[in-house]
């Protein structure tokens, strides 16, 4: 019997580790992606700067010079996150949409201390992953905006859905109906209004999935 059991734990644990790995994994590949848009980017600001000195027109490069820094300093929005997966998931996510960074406002002002561990990093890198598959499709259609907050010990990711009612309404229920099970994270979500959805999580043991 002991060892039946040895046995189940040690096969747990070889499935947990190769869960990390493929997490890791789709990290970096997402992370070389954001390298390669970025490089892409900047190569095509140069040149559109280069071509306005060319001209002699040194207004038009000068303006265009500080859109480019504004743009890429947009990138520094997660730099305050102290989470390796979460911020190389954020940053990709904001790559995958050039208007996102109109669409999400992110405060910080809270003490991360607590959540500086590498297993609730990959859990909380998890649980956005899960959230962000339901709403891709209005970020696509550029039909949500969202903030992120994280004050005192308590992350909020609230969500304005401002697409077509019967979308918001798909979109809202999806993410209700998430079952996302955690021993790291307590997750609950609250409406404020028909179209305005807001996540909260902090860290905490928990039997099921989302609390009302």
């Amino acid at each position: 019997m002991y060892k039946f059991y040895i046995i189940c734990f040690y096969c747990s644990g070889i499935f947990l580790i190769g869960d990390v790995r493929i997490l890791y994994e789709d990290l970096l590949k997402k992370i070389l992606e954001v390298l390669r848009i970025q490089r892409h980017d900047f190569m095509n600001h140069l040149q559109v700067i280069y071509g306005y000195i060319q001209l002699g027109n040194l207004e038009k490069a000068k303006e265009y010079s500080l859109k480019t820094v504004d743009s890429v300093e947009k990138f520094g929005k997660f730099s305050k996150i102290p989470l390796p997966c979460l911020q190389s998931y954020l940053l990709w996510l904001s790559s995958q949409f050039a208007y996102i960074y109109e669409n999400i406002d992110f405060i910080s002002d809270g003490d991360w201390q607590e959540w500086q561990r590498e297993d609730v990093d990959e859990e909380l890198t998890r649980l956005f992953i899960n959230i962000f598959s339901v709403v891709q499709d209005s970020l696509k259609n550029k039909g949500l905006k969202y903030r992120l907050r994280f004050t005192g010990n308590l992350l909020k990711i609230t969500f304005l859905f401002v697409g077509e009612k019967d979308e918001n309404r798909d979109c809202i229920s999806s993410l209700k109906k998430l079952n996302f099970i955690s021993e790291l994270l307590k997750v609950g979500y609250t409406m404020n209004s028909p179209d305005e959805l807001v996540i909260s999580v902090k860290l905490g043991k928990i039997e099921s999935g989302m609390n009302s």
